[in-house]
């Protein structure tokens, strides 16, 4: 057999096929990651398959292998099953995708027939299946049957017809074999929930009422693999990246999968040398729902913010979905306003804030909405020194908690905290001026005879109404975490 040249295309292709590797990648053993990442995985961005060792996997066993390769054999009771479906059940069952009420019995021994069962009813299932009623679980009663639709599925012989089409999703010429079901010819909703339509239904995407994206047989072994990728996938313009990012995350990621992400931007030397690499190439995240997917495409821009550990670990701290949302929009000039929010709704003392957009938890813990400032500041400054832009200016954050926390006011005092609610107001206006004098009332009237701090004064002498606004809610920060007594975010 040809070697299996393998191309990177749309998002969901390049998702089956990091699936399809990571089960063959199981089924080479010990060192299967190893030689999927330093064989098969090329830097031009294909993978390309050794075809002895292809055809070793689509066959049963007691095929010999090819040299240098040791495989996961075929239990001794399924002689007629093919590698690459054991493999993929094997690996489905130890990913979990059995049904619930089984989950305890993945705990016990189970026979390997009860496993090619449990995965079948998990994912084939008509209700809530990956692959809904692809396999036919009314018919396909025994384990013998089970494994024939496998073997069946998993194809590359090529069938001898009258005409010769495109493969959609590869471009190769392949064959369609006359009396084969649609479901094993074209791409329906039973291949792909997301993604695929029901040829019965309209309206659908299919010309004319039939279907029409045609699967050769090797895009089609690829395409039942979607479900080990199926929580969150990081998509490039190279498989060989998408591997690195993708096995890196790898039962690590969740419904929070962004911030495993960002830990790991933070702490994996790894994945950051892959994404520096990779920094000027497209990149996507998706993150799979039960009945939609989340998509956000992430600019090289972005990439080089989220490459900067400060930047990746104050959005970890944070942990906010809305501010991770805004991130990957890079919607960052909204940024002040969610820190206005946020101020505002600490200074009432609720715990029970119900807007998104507040990122505090807790009353008593001020350290995410001063994260949040540092946040901002930091991305400013950032992207004015990457692209040449007007610079944001210094600010002395640290300087400002330290004056803040040695201000001469009393939140616990009605009277002080109507004075910083009116203040947080001034400056969310910019009204510079009236700020300026509401603060230097507040020093004179004190009876300390505290001087007003220097690093508040410099800031009404910026033209920066951003940076002005940065400053004062700084101060306002350091003032709720000063009655709070806590430790205030991270310093400059």
């Amino acid at each position: 057999m040809q070697d299996i040249e393998i191309y990177p295309a749309s998002w969901y292709y390049n998702a089956c096929v990091q699936g399809f590797l990571e089960v063959l990648a199981y089924g080479l053993g010990e060192k299967g990651e190893e030689i999927v990442a330093g064989k098969i995985l090329q830097e031009d961005g294909r993978a390309v398959i050794p075809g002895d060792l292809m055809d070793a996997a689509f066959k049963p066993r007691g095929t010999p292998f090819p040299d240098g390769y040791v495989f996961r054999e075929v239990p001794a009771e399924l002689p007629a099953l093919k590698r690459i479906g054991w493999w993929w059940v094997e690996k489905s069952y130890k990913e979990g995708f059995i049904p619930s009420k089984d989950k305890k019995a993945k705990r016990n021994n189970s026979t390997n027939a009860e496993k090619i069962d449990m995965v079948f009813g998990r994912l084939f299932h008509f209700k809530g299946g990956y692959y809904p009623n692809l396999a036919n679980l009314g018919h396909l009663k025994s384990t013998a049957s089970k494994a024939e639709f496998l073997n069946i599925w998993f194809d590359l012989n090529n069938i001898h017809t009258l005409r010769t089409p495109i493969c959609s999703f590869c471009g190769r010429k392949t064959e369609l074999e006359i009396n084969s079901s649609t479901y094993n010819t074209f791409f329906t909703r039973t291949v792909s929930i997301y993604l695929g339509n029901s040829y019965e239904e309209f309206p659908n995407l299919f010309w004319d009422g039939n279907p029409n994206l045609i699967m050769c047989k090797q895009c089609r072994s690829y395409f039942l693999c979607f479900h080990l990728i199926s929580k969150f996938f990081i998509n490039s313009d190279s498989l060989l990246v998408n591997w690195h990012l993708n096995r890196l995350l790898a039962g690590r990621t969740g419904k929070g999968g962004h911030k495993t992400l960002l830990s790991a931007m933070q702490y994996d030397r790894q994945l950051r040398r892959a994404l520096g690499s990779w920094g000027l190439q497209n990149m996507e995240l998706l993150v799979f729902e039960q009945d939609s997917v989340e998509y956000y495409p992430i600019s090289a821009r972005l990439a080089r913010l989220l490459l900067i550990p400060r930047v990746s670990s104050l959005i970890g701290q944070i942990a906010n979905d809305r501010i991770w949302e805004i991130i990957l929009r890079e919607r960052f000039d909204y940024l002040p306003t969610v820190i206005y929010k946020s101020l505002r709704a600490l200074l009432k003392g609720g715990n029970n804030e119900k807007d998104p957009e507040v990122v505090y938890k807790d009353v008593t813990n001020v350290a995410p909405v001063t994260n949040l400032i540092h946040l901002y500041y930091t991305i400013r400054q950032q992207l004015a020194r990457n692209e040449g832009g007007t610079s944001m200016g210094y600010l002395n954050l640290k300087a400002i908690q330290a004056a803040a926390a040695e201000a001469p006011v009393d939140l616990n005092s009605n009277l002080d905290k109507n004075l910083v609610y009116r203040l947080l107001e001034l400056t969310r206006l910019n009204k510079k001026t009236e700020v300026y004098h509401l603060l230097l009332r507040l020093y004179l009237t004190s009876g300390d005879n505290k001087q007003f701090p220097a690093s508040l004064a410099s800031l009404f002498a910026t033209s920066d109404s951003e940076l002005f606004k940065t400053g004062i809610y700084t101060f306002i920060a350091g003032l709720k975490a000063n009655e709070n007594d806590e430790p205030q975010g991270e310093n400059d």
